[in-house]
């Protein structure tokens, strides 16, 4: 059962992050090294492409880590800490990277004159309040496929962020105790994602409600997971029914939701399974947050020396890159950061096995 697996020296829930982190780096090796509609792995076979399900896959892993956390302790300033102290010292230091070490050698203006732009010393502050849209200093990546976007995928971090939030009152409320209402919020999120899915290309329907839908949708399947936990099995012969029900969604506007599900499921089988050293070195080495955020801006630069480099080459190289970045951050940044947390740290809670 779930519930056997979820103390993390008996999952591998860190490793399946770091897979999910690499598929997205895999999967935008074709859209930066061909351009924006270039397919991408599953993009044709799915609603999804590769990196897309690895990011649901990211937030139904949230939903039910930080069910279990909140569990285990309630203090909201404790969980408030920590998720600040998870995303915000890593993401400024990303940006600091970026602005002076990266775009110096990418910049296709003189060094005088970037070091004396203000975007240059402003954007290590920005991008930890607009992400993907924080202006970047100037003259970067110019002759990229996106050069107007240094770095893309931090878009998600707000829904992150977001469903975060959305935890936080829910354990305010009580709410989080109450099978029934989570299954409310999981059914307005999953009809919120439905109902704008249909009307993409709409533009009286806006992008952020069809990502909260979306993503709120994966997060609340997570937390549903977690509540349920005692009456879920990991047995992989199930996926067979999850797979069935995919393909039997196919071509209905209820298909995405089905693919989800089967996400999910796939997430915590693979995740009950140990992987021996791998395993072990995810858990105590979690570089997933560094490889997700630093592979954007790596492959940009990739293709901007290399224009004609090959997508599956552009993989190679970017991850022989992106991964010694990772574990950087993580060691020198990250988890010296979590360790603070010992500082918020409130009442902690018995757990029973149910």
């Amino acid at each position: 059962m779930l519930s056997d697996i979820l103390d993390a020296n008996r999952n591998s829930f860190n490793l399946v992050r770091l897979i999910a982190a690499i598929s997205v780096i895999v999967s935008h090796a074709y859209a930066i090294g061909i351009g924006p509609g270039a397919p991408q792995p599953l993009g044709s076979l799915t609603p999804f492409t590769l990196g897309q399900h690895a990011v649901n896959a990211f937030f139904f892993l949230s939903g039910l880590t930080l069910s279990l956390s909140l569990a285990r302790n309630p203090s909201l300033l404790h969980f408030v800490a920590a998720r600040f102290l998870r995303v915000i010292p890593g993401l400024f230091v990303c940006g600091a990277f970026f602005a002076f070490i990266l775009g110096p050698a990418m910049t296709t203006w003189n060094l005088t004159d970037y070091f004396s732009d203000a975007h240059t010393w402003l954007y290590p502050l920005a991008v930890l309040v607009k992400f993907a849209w924080a202006e970047p200093p100037h003259g970067i990546f110019t002759s990229a496929p996106y050069s107007e976007t240094p770095n893309d995928p931090l878009w998600t971090l707000k829904y992150e962020l977001a469903a975060y939030a959305g935890l936080a009152l829910l354990q305010l409320s009580g709410l989080l105790r109450s099978w029934m209402a989570l299954i409310a919020v999981l059914l307005i999120a999953a009809l919120v994602y439905v109902l704008t899915a249909s009307m993409i290309g709409n533009t009286s329907v806006p992008g952020w409600a069809y990502n909260m839908g979306r993503y709120g949708f994966c997060f609340m399947l997570g937390a549903l997971a977690y509540r349920f936990r005692s009456g879920i099995p990991l047995t992989p012969w199930l996926l067979t029914a999850s797979l069935a029900v995919a393909i039997a969604a196919t071509g209905t506007r209820f298909a995405s939701l089905a693919y989800i599900v089967l996400v999910a499921h796939l997430v915590i089988v693979i995740g009950s399974f140990g992987f021996g050293p791998l395993t072990r070195f995810a858990r105590d080495t979690d570089v997933s947050y560094g490889t997700y955020i630093y592979g954007w801006p790596i492959q940009q630069s990739i293709v901007v020396l290399f224009p004609t480099m090959s997508a599956e080459l552009m993989i190679l190289c970017a991850l022989a890159i992106v991964l010694p970045l990772a574990f950087a951050s993580w060691t020198l940044v990250e988890k010296p950061s979590l360790d603070l947390k010992r500082v918020f740290r409130g009442r902690r809670v018995k757990m029973e096995s149910a």
